[in-house]
């Protein structure tokens, strides 16, 4: 996942966390959202920019 707020919504939603981590139910993301509502904004950069 990559360190955005989208993603980490996406992922919710898909319920990834509980596969990618192999438990059972659904786990606690409360402090990772938070984290990531504290991140400052990241610039997005493209693959062939600085080619």
């Amino acid at each position: 996942m990559h360190p955005d707020p989208a993603c980490f919504a996406q992922a919710v939603r898909r319920r990834a966390f509980g596969r990618a981590l192999r438990v059972a139910g659904v786990p606690d993301d409360g402090a990772l959202a938070e984290y990531l509502t504290r991140q400052p904004p990241r610039p997005v950069t493209r693959p062939d920019e600085g080619r």
